[in-house]
């Protein structure tokens, strides 16, 4: 799986955004590795819940309060600023 399309549309709305990977199987794809089987992959993705969950809940405690455009600290929301358009926006 890609970051694809999300990261494209995040940058065209001037959106803000990260991804995050929950791997289940580190070997995929060597030769000579013991086989992974669906449950293995589901019991590790299992695993990884309570890590997202505790994640999630620290990265929400940390986003900042929101800000005006004008004023916001991120540059994310400036990035189109000055671009020109192939199309006339409405007002």
């Amino acid at each position: 799986m890609t970051g694809m399309p999300e990261a494209g549309i995040a940058r065209e709305l001037a959106m803000c955004f990260t991804t995050i990977a929950l791997v289940t199987d580190h070997d995929a794809g060597v030769e000579g590795q013991d086989v992974v089987t669906h449950a293995d992959v589901l019991a590790v993705f299992a695993g990884n819940m309570e890590r997202l969950k505790a994640l999630l809940l620290d990265v929400i405690r940390r986003l900042p309060a929101a800000e005006p455009d004008d004023s916001a600290s991120c540059a994310c929301r400036r990035v189109l600023d000055g671009l020109p358009l192939p199309i006339t926006l409405p007002v």
